[in-house]
């Protein structure tokens, strides 16, 4: 099977196309066959940074139909159709069959295709863990997500809007329309614009970018008690010190029990889900370095089968 690797960090020149035996499974794993894998931005900054030793598989978002199942399986058939973060430590998604615990995935929403579905898991579980688990997020409140046209930041806007929140975007211009038509209440131009100059009061901010500048801005447009969830860089002692303000950085798990949820969200047309680009397996190079300029609008993802 074809598989995309990174041989060493630092450069995406290190990123090849290298065949490997299709994976055996362990009695409580299931083999699937990737129909499509999602593009994250820690994929490319585990190209440049290293976070996984390499040489390794990348990639932690599948999409694709089970093939065989382990003996300890209970939940899934051969056929199946599925989506799901791998296991962290192992990644592997970048390749035409994966091997994964049951733990990792749940059945595909009904009204998309494989490859849709498969801009879902990492994405859509972060935003739901940042709004509900870390920003205990709830109706009426304010939340200023940084930005929201990307593919966390997407999620995360139609997963506030469910929930009854006021959501204040930040994007560029070009995006203002896109943002709200997706139920944005509010769009603050962060090229014209200083956050504090549109917002005051807020009960949570949604920092994927987190700078310094960002940050400050950020904790400023707080109310007092206000929750600071980060999915980047952690939050400055200095800023801690100096506002009353609640705040964390964290990394997502993948959870089956509310990826399924999000898949309920998706049929119901609740949550939508929103592809910028599409690559093949073979051209995830371009794909990475793509979703490296931090301009997409939604998902990209690979096609794999």
């Amino acid at each position: 099977m074809k598989t995309i690797v990174i041989t060493e960090k630092g450069t995406f020149d290190n990123v090849i196309v290298k065949e490997a035996a299709i994976p055996a499974i362990a009695a409580g794993e299931v083999l699937v066959k990737v129909a499509a894998a999602g593009v994250n931005p820690v994929d490319w900054k585990a190209v440049l940074n290293g976070y996984f030793n390499p040489p390794h598989v990348l990639g932690s978002d599948i999409a694709g139909t089970i093939e065989a199942v382990g003996k300890d399986i209970k939940h899934f058939k051969a056929g199946d159709e599925i989506i799901g973060s791998l296991e962290w430590a192992k990644q592997g998604a970048f390749a035409e069959f994966v091997a994964t615990g049951e733990q990792y995935i749940t059945h595909k929403p009904s009204n998309l295709s494989l490859q849709e579905a498969a801009a879902i898991p990492l994405a859509a579980l972060t935003a739901w863990q940042a709004l509900f688990d870390h920003g205990n997020l709830q109706k009426g409140q304010r939340v200023v997500i940084h930005a929201a046209a990307g593919g966390v930041g997407l999620f995360a806007l139609q997963l506030a809007k469910w929930k009854g929140a006021y959501v204040i975007a930040t994007a560029s211009e070009r995006n203002r329309a896109f943002l709200l038509s997706e139920g944005a209440d509010e769009v603050v131009d962060y090229t014209a614009y200083r956050l504090t100059e549109k917002v005051n009061n807020a009960d949570l901010v949604l920092d994927s970018i987190a700078t310094p500048e960002v940050q400050l801005e950020s904790f400023k447009a707080l109310k007092p008690g206000g929750k600071y969830v980060s999915i980047t860089a952690g939050p400055r002692e200095e800023l801690l010190k100096g506002f009353d303000i609640s705040a964390t950085r964290f990394l997502f798990i993948s959870n089956p029990v509310q990826l399924k949820q999000i898949v309920e969200l998706v049929e119901q047309g609740i949550v939508k889900v929103c592809i910028d680009k599409a690559y093949t397996l073979t051209d995830a190079k371009a794909a990475l370095e793509y979703v490296h300029l931090g301009r997409t609008r939604g998902k990209v993802i690979l096609t794999v089968a």
